[in-house]
């Protein structure tokens, strides 16, 4: 009896020296919090898409952070007293028929707290008539797509860079070449009044317009700020930038964002707002100057409401390059879920895509057309491969869809005749090529046209290189996205 007495003491006194060395191991006082938009709460709901939203944590103490489920994930798990720091909490896509839930929860000197996060279905959320399909449902629903190049966005009017006055008849030559879907590059900064941020009324009517001829023709239709002079494109050098001029243009994208977006407001999901075109970021903390750019186009355009407020929007990558937007791409913040695509180019290799010089460009592309000539090592068809192989992993395998907004072959007359046509053919090898690829790794392709040395003849409505254009097509429908 003594010696099962003594051992339930041993036992009692094993239990209050743990107990104590617990109590011992608790912060007494810790005050902490992770917050959103400044304000504490328990409970964060998502909706269904690949999202994420920035928490701000407080702490007097050192603190750590876990999540329970492995699609509910933390930029940071740990860290010392702080003031202010910023924890990304992101969710992959909902791909179930149910909403799911996962618990967040903080530790900061022993003191626990939990944060429920939870997730939408699909099903869950309703859309006006016209805005039910989301990123990737636009995507899936666009077989070809051209762009109107140097047309709206022309420096000096929209038939400086020799293309003709675009009317209804072309766009619907568009169409029935086969196109679904159009990009139409505009300029802003040149039609501005003179306080230089108001839309002058008969540019954004003429934009309206010509937004109308693609919506009377059935096309999914993208506008953007093009390049506009470059006040914004090329404002994003951080080591440049000061916070005051960062704050100017940030300011001058909000205000015309705003502008667009209200007067395409009650169109429907058939039109794709883009805030860029090529943004000229060489290095990460350029990407982070951008990002705010970027987010004030989105906050402009969901805050103007109506159909807006569900609109896809597409952001660019750094200079729409491949390699640095797989890299640097931040994508900014969203209120909806489901409705961000992102859009990069492709002008792979330059001495065969955009080198005029005919000392240095090359006209074959494609291991079938070594025979006839130089091509670039390195940048034939597993170059492309592992180029939208790279945005596929980044973006689409996490339910984010692309636009491959601009590619092209540039189209050239070979110095032996006998060659022409199959140079030609090289190129339209080029074209079907890449846009089968862009297809089969989720991006949707645009090819890259222009009045004056395209694939076709606006003013007549003829196709100039029937063999590059039936390649193409050819391309198109052998892609086949992978959602």
């Amino acid at each position: 009896m003594k010696t099962k007495i003594t051992y339930l003491l041993l036992i009692i006194s094993t239990i209050i020296v743990g107990f104590q060395s617990c109590k011992d191991d608790k912060v007494d006082g810790a005050v902490f919090s992770l917050s959103i938009d400044g304000l504490e709460s328990t409970s964060i709901t998502f909706g269904y898409g690949q999202t994420f939203v920035m928490a701000k944590l407080y702490s007097n103490t050192g603190w750590s952070l876990s999540s329970d489920q492995p699609w509910c994930t933390l930029s940071n798990v740990s860290g010392d007293p702080t003031d202010e720091q910023y924890i990304k909490i992101a969710v992959e896509r909902n791909t179930t028929d149910a909403g799911r839930t996962a618990t967040i929860t903080m530790n900061a000197g022993g003191n626990i707290r939990q944060y429920t996060v939870t997730q939408t279905s699909k099903n869950a959320e309703t859309y006006p008539v016209g805005m039910e399909k989301d990123a990737i449902e636009t995507i899936k629903s666009i077989q070809m797509g051209i762009n109107l190049g140097n047309t709206l966005e022309a420096t000096g009017g929209e038939e400086a860079w020799g293309a003709p006055h675009t009317t209804q008849a072309i766009i619907d030559q568009m169409k029935a070449w086969g196109f679904n879907a159009i990009r139409v590059p505009c300029s802003w900064n040149q039609y501005l009044e003179a306080d230089g941020i108001t839309i002058k009324p008969d540019w954004m009517n003429r934009v309206k317009e010509v937004v109308d001829y693609c919506m009377n023709a059935d096309m999914y239709t993208i506008i953007n700020i093009h390049w506009d002079g470059g006040w914004m494109e090329g404002s994003c050098d951080a080591s440049m930038m000061t916070s005051d001029s960062i704050a100017r243009v940030e300011a001058k994208v909000y205000k015309l964002w705003t502008q667009i977006a209200t007067t395409f407001r009650d169109y429907d999901g058939r039109l794709l707002f883009a805030g860029a075109n090529e943004p000229v970021v060489e290095s990460r903390e350029d990407m982070a100057v951008l990002n705010r750019y970027e987010q004030a186009f989105v906050h402009a355009v969901r805050r103007t409401g109506g159909n807006n407020l569900y609109r896809n929007l597409v952001i660019q990558g750094p200079r729409t390059d491949i390699n640095r937007t797989d890299m640097w791409m931040e994508l900014p913040e969203d209120t909806v879920s489901a409705r961000t695509i992102v859009e990069v180019h492709y002008y792979d290799p330059f001495n065969f895509c955009l080198n005029d010089d005919l000392s240095s460009c090359t006209y074959f592309w494609g291991e079938p057309y070594a025979q006839y000539g130089q091509i670039d090592d390195g940048w034939q068809e597993l170059h492309v491969c592992e180029q939208f192989e790279k945005m596929k992993k980044k973006f689409v395998d996490k339910g984010i869809p692309l636009v491959l907004g601009e590619y092209s072959a540039m189209y050239r007359t070979h110095p032996v005749d006998s060659l022409q046509e199959v140079c030609h053919e090289s190129e339209g090898y080029f074209t079907g090529y890449v846009t089968e690829q862009a297809k089969n790794n989720g991006l949707a392709p645009f090819l890259w046209d222009i009045q004056n040395g395209g694939l076709f003849d606006r003013s007549t409505g003829t196709i100039l290189l029937p063999t590059v254009y039936n390649q193409l097509k050819e391309g198109a429908e052998r892609g086949q996205y992978p959602y």
